[in-house]
């Protein structure tokens, strides 16, 4: 009984087997997309202006005078400073580092020309922390089309490959395509557009 339970388990494990040990080649396929921007959240730092005077500092400009004197600069740049969200959190996080009094806004924006204009503003104890672009999701349908056309660039590549080999590919094995909605744009890149690929394997016969 035991020899035949045996045989049955050995019949039906030859095929899976048979399936794992075929020769398999695997190609990653790419493809071109444009990454849009879709807004902008510009940071900004607010500081007490301090200066040396004999052994230590004393204040040279306060930081309501400073606050005041950046209002009505963006208010002359057609901003007005009142669509600014204060950031706290990003008070606490820099607090360890500053000796003097400061306060962090924030604005996010789908305007370029006002992040410019922001940008060029120059008023003293008032910088720019950071400015992070966000970018444009992709739907369903366009992430498809993409893998899509990865993976009509991988079997172009695997035929070639085969070629080379005196081989031929077959069917599709196995498809890992770990792409997602989200976008991003590179901080320093010139180029909003990147590659996307998927990893394809073939039979190869």
């Amino acid at each position: 009984m035991r020899k035949f339970i045996y045989l049955i388990v050995l019949f039906f494990t030859i095929p899976v087997i048979s399936q794992e040990s075929k020769n398999t080649i695997v190609v990653i396929g790419e493809t071109k997309k444009t990454v849009l921007d879709d807004s902008y959240t510009i940071l900004i730092a607010l500081q007490q202006i301090m200066v040396y005077e004999g052994q230590g500092e004393v204040e040279a400009t306060s930081l309501d005078l400073v606050r005041k004197n950046y209002i009505n600069k963006l208010a002359d740049s057609g901003i007005d400073f009142s669509r600014f969200r204060r950031n706290t959190y990003y008070e606490f996080a820099m607090s360890y580092s500053q000796n003097r009094e400061s306060e962090s806004y924030y604005l996010k924006t789908t305007n370029k020309e006002e992040v410019r204009k922001i940008i060029n503003l120059k008023s003293a104890g008032v910088s720019i922390s950071n400015i992070e672009v966000e970018t444009t999701d992709l739907t369903n349908k366009q992430l498809v089309d993409l893998s899509i056309k990865a993976i009509d660039n991988a079997k172009q590549k695997a035929k070639a490959i085969a070629k080379k080999l005196n081989k031929t590919i077959g069917d599709i094995v196995s498809i890992s395509d770990q792409n997602t909605n989200a976008q991003y744009i590179q901080n320093y890149g010139a180029s909003t557009s990147q590659a996307h690929s998927v990893s394809v394997s073939f039979e190869l016969k």
